[in-house]
């Protein structure tokens, strides 16, 4: 499961949409979206990403950092948190 605390319309909960999702972000920023990876944290239970990206939308830019948590469950990613630090403004950006 994948769940993301935005209602953006680049935004999805459906596990198997997450690439429709990133095809979407990278189609509507005509190709601007750039993450980076900061750091990544572990443990048995959790792995988290954290990055900072930027992107053109339209005549807005997007400038902002955030994270994905992974639950780990067996061995495999069980569900995956998207947290962004201003989540307003990205999906102000989107829209």
């Amino acid at each position: 499961m994948f769940r993301a605390r935005t209602s953006s319309p680049v935004s999805t909960r459906a596990r198997g949409a997450i690439f429709g999702c990133f095809n979407k972000i990278f189609e509507l920023s005509q190709g601007s979206y750039q993450p980076q990876l900061h750091d990544i944290l572990a443990n048995d239970d959790h792995t988290v990403a954290l990055l900072h990206a930027t992107a053109r939308h339209g005549d807005k830019t997007l400038d902002q950092d955030y994270a994905f948590v992974f639950h780990i469950r067996n061995g495999q990613i069980a569900e995956t948190w998207e947290a962004w630090t201003e989540g307003p403004a990205w999906n102000e950006f989107w829209s």
